[in-house]
């Protein structure tokens, strides 16, 4: 009976090889798992990175416009070596025009348009820039512009801007608790070269449109006053997409507070970019491949189209 006994209490031995070979299997798996979370987690990276693989052909073209005293001394030199296509389109500045009627000019007559003492120059942009071009320059503008160093297109130095800011804030309220400066105050700290301004959508309400024109057009005049050598570029506002998480802001409001920016920059003879023409489509809404997945702020192709355009016009 004890021999039994002993005999079911008696362990098992593996053989020495088998173990060897359940540690290599061990090992193999192991190996397969990181090599395929490294994969994973290298394109994951990718698409964050602000340079997602769309292809360059379905990218609409970007459009700057500028005012007649600028046409001849650098616009119409690039419209030319862009393409053998008329590149360059004059386009009138009656109360009208909007951003859906820009994305359509292309069907208006370049005769019609010239007669016109208001004209207005088109420009093709391509989609790669150099980050060092715009180490001279500062870029004002809410959540939006945060994107430009949180992508890294941009070092921080060169971006004024905070989520939620307004006009009115980038003259009264600091941009960097950090920093406990404004953006105007900021801008005279670094003497920029150039100044890029993106906001509006933050107050963008058809109640308070007005409060909104006016808070824009003190900060423009007020950098105007403050740097006068400087080169001062107002960007439009951009669309939000059909679906988007800010239902608040309406495209129609947007459109008429871009021309309204748009008549500003005209009567101060500064620089306006027509980015909104350049990212909607044919009904005026934010396209999938610019807009976030809010439907809202930039896709990292938006911020290269943009400061592409900026690149070509001040190169």
């Amino acid at each position: 009976m004890n021999k039994k006994v002993r005999k079911k209490n008696r362990r098992v031995k593996v053989p020495a090889a088998t173990v060897v070979l359940y540690i290599i299997m061990v090992i193999i798996i192991l190996g397969i798992c990181t090599a395929v979370f490294f994969i994973s987690f290298n394109a994951l990276n990718s698409t964050d990175s602000g340079v997602p693989a769309v292809n360059n052909s379905i990218i609409g073209s970007s459009r700057f416009i500028l005012p007649d005293n600028e046409i001849n001394n650098s616009s119409v030199s690039d419209s030319s070596s862009e393409s053998s296509s008329s590149d360059t389109q004059s386009e009138s500045s009656s109360g009208e025009e909007n951003s859906s009627s820009d994305s359509s000019s292309s069907t208006e007559t370049s005769s019609s348009s010239s007669e016109n003492s208001d004209s207005w120059s088109v420009i093709t942009q391509p989609t790669s820039f150099n980050k060092e071009f715009f180490k001279d320059d500062l870029f004002i503008g809410d959540s939006i512009f945060t994107g430009l160093y949180g992508y890294k297109f941009l070092d921080k130095a060169n971006v004024a801007a905070k989520v939620g800011y307004t006009p009115y804030g980038a003259l009264n309220t600091a941009f960097d608790d950090e920093l406990g400066v404004t953006a105007l105050e900021y801008a005279k700290q670094r003497s920029p070269k150039r100044i890029f301004i993106l906001l509006g959508s933050n107050a963008l309400d058809s109640s308070a449109l007005n409060a909104l024109q006016n808070s824009y057009s003190n900060l423009l005049t007020t950098l105007k006053s403050e740097f006068p050598n400087a080169k001062i570029c107002c960007i439009s506002i951009t669309p939000v997409a059909r679906q988007t998480n800010y239902p608040n802001i309406k495209n129609s409001d947007v459109k008429l507070m871009n021309e309204y920016i748009r008549e500003q920059c005209k009567a101060l003879r500064l620089d306006y970019y027509d980015l909104y023409s350049a990212v909607s489509d044919e009904d005026g809404y934010f396209l999938e491949e610019y807009a976030e997945i809010d439907g809202m702020h930039f896709s990292g192709i938006t911020y290269r189209v943009m400061l592409s355009a900026l690149q070509k016009k001040y190169s």
